[in-house]
């Protein structure tokens, strides 16, 4: 799990014959029990596809129409596995990601909410940094400047404090594994990463949040902040499985509900539990009381959230991070505007 944004190669010509060959509807992909089988892929261990699992063990795809099976792909290959139609939804998409892929000629939209901004800047708990201002000139580690988390941190940086972390900071580029154990020992002043991972940090270093993008993010826009995915389908899939389209939908929500419903203390049971693969209960623990607090999902798709997404994607394209310009076409839709219903 990487967390990057990768550029799509420039097949398009052999990804585009290739998803006609596999694509369809849902129904034609196979059927259990007279329902039509719809594939999410996302990456192993992913808090991403919670929901899917949720649905799963509440029946919540069956009560909807459909039943739903987890892919587990490669983070390197996800979107090109997305785009050739090995599977039919994607949890593991975001903003940037789909302009990327539209502007690369593909057709693709985000339709639903999915994790909040799960990454952040941490320090160790006894140093004297105080805001990211503090650490102009300090080395901090990072896992590439093109990842989404070093690309919305350095974004947000820039918004908020006029920082520019490219040639203010001393960046170290390592493996988003390797970086709490720089922390911990003291070879970097402070590490970007995601969770659990952010986490590991705080509690193996020990350390503490200098920035949490979500929070920071919520607080500048007056309420709004951007998710680090989202569900996604490509629009041929879409107009072919408008009913199914619905249903995943709304199945995706009631497993986001159950999820908060609950404060994310269903994590503690299986399969949860074991999917996270996370190293410790203390580490469970804590990742429960991050998601209750961040919390962890989004729970709404409104206009206002597409809306508050389009502003973050302009900023994007006027400071030149990954894109040089916006969509032309919408990367995400509510699905009854999408439809005319």
């Amino acid at each position: 799990m990487t967390r990057s944004w990768f550029r799509i190669a420039a097949v398009l010509g052999a990804v585009v014959l290739t998803a006609a060959a596999c694509g369809g509807q849902a129904e034609e992909a196979g059927e259990e029990g007279g329902l039509p089988v719809v594939t999410f892929q996302g990456f192993p261990a992913d808090p991403a596809a919670l929901p899917l699992l949720v649905m799963q063990e509440e029946g919540f795809d069956e009560e909807n129409g459909f039943r739903g099976e987890y892919l587990a792909v490669d983070p390197d290959a996800a979107t090109n596995t997305f785009l050739i139609g090995e599977s039919d939804i994607a949890m593991e998409q975001d903003g940037i990601n789909m302009t990327i892929v539209q502007a690369e000629g593909h057709q693709a939209v985000l339709f639903a909410p999915g994790l909040n901004m799960m990454t952040g800047i941490v320090v160790a708990e006894d140093s004297p940094y105080q805001d990211p201002t503090d650490l102009v000139g300090e080395k901090v580690g990072h896992f590439g400047v093109d990842s989404g988390t070093t690309s919305t941190i350095a974004l947000m940086l820039r918004e908020i404090y006029g920082l520019d972390v490219f040639t203010e900071y001393d960046l170290r580029e390592t493996g988003p594994e390797a970086l709490p154990e720089l922390l911990k020992n003291a070879k970097v002043e402070a590490i970007f990463d995601f969770e659990p991972l952010a986490l590991r940090a705080v509690l193996e270093t020990p350390g503490r949040y200098l920035f949490q993008p979500a929070k920071a993010w919520a607080e500048h826009t007056g309420g709004w902040s951007p998710w680090l995915t989202n569900l996604a389908a490509r629009e041929d899939w879409l107009q072919e499985n408008e009913d199914i389209a619905f249903g995943i939908r709304d199945a995706w929500m009631q497993g986001i509900d159950v999820l908060v419903e609950s404060n994310y203390e269903i994590l503690r049971e299986e399969p949860y539990k074991s999917f996270l693969e996370l190293k410790s209960d203390e580490e469970l623990e804590a990742f429960i009381d991050y998601c209750a607090d961040l919390p962890c999902f989004g729970t709404t798709w409104t206009e206002e959230d597409i809306q508050g997404l389009n502003e973050y994607l302009e900023l994007f394209a006027k400071h030149g991070i990954l894109i040089e310009e916006t969509a032309q076409e919408p990367v995400a839709v509510i699905l009854e505007d999408y439809f005319g219903r």
